[in-house]
């Protein structure tokens, strides 16, 4: 056989053979990222604050974990409104998910989360103490990658939508790594 032939046959026979990255039955994972937020409501300009979140999780079956997150604002964004600057944070996330990941190749796996977020938004006029502060309790869900870089360590990228309210939603993209014990 050609080695042009043989090179992209052996490659697929090693992806099929190579175990998959996915979550184990008992796998323990702690994890971070750093999310660029944007909130979005009717009548006011995009703002787009950065957060830390973190996440720990736990594999219930292969494939399926759930996991706790965590998160606090690194940054606020400024907008303007009405000729008013406003400084928007977001001062914490909280959230229970449950995550299902779809095996495609050795280190590699998308996946989807469902569940609930709690939030906690602000926004201030600058140069003033005029603040507002706003929580709330959402259904959230998502899509992401996963890819193993050692045998314990993955890193990953996110999108997720966090809340989707009638006049305004707050969704957020990811990238961080996870640990797994």
């Amino acid at each position: 056989m050609r080695i042009a032939t043989l090179i992209p046959l052996s490659l697929m026979i090693g992806g099929i053979t190579a175990p998959a990255l996915a979550v184990d039955r008992g796998d323990t994972y702690l994890g971070g990222g750093f999310s660029m937020v944007s909130y979005e409501e009717d009548g006011l300009p995009d703002a787009e604050p950065t957060a830390l979140v973190g996440r720990l999780g736990y594999g219930v079956t292969d494939n399926i974990a759930i996991e706790g997150r965590l998160g606090f604002g690194l940054n606020s964004d400024d907008v303007t409104v009405s000729g008013t600057d406003l400084d928007l944070d977001v001062d914490q996330l909280a959230g229970v998910y449950g995550v299902a990941h779809l095996p495609l190749a050795s280190r590699f796996s998308l996946y989807g989360l469902a569940g609930f977020t709690y939030g906690e938004i602000s926004a201030s006029v600058d140069s003033t103490d005029l603040s507002v502060d706003s929580d709330d309790t959402d259904f959230s869900y998502g899509i992401g990658a996963e890819f193993g870089a050692t045998e314990t360590i993955s890193g990953y990228i996110e999108w997720a939508q966090y809340f989707d309210e009638s006049d305004y939603e707050v969704t957020g993209i990811t990238v961080g790594a996870n640990y797994y014990f």
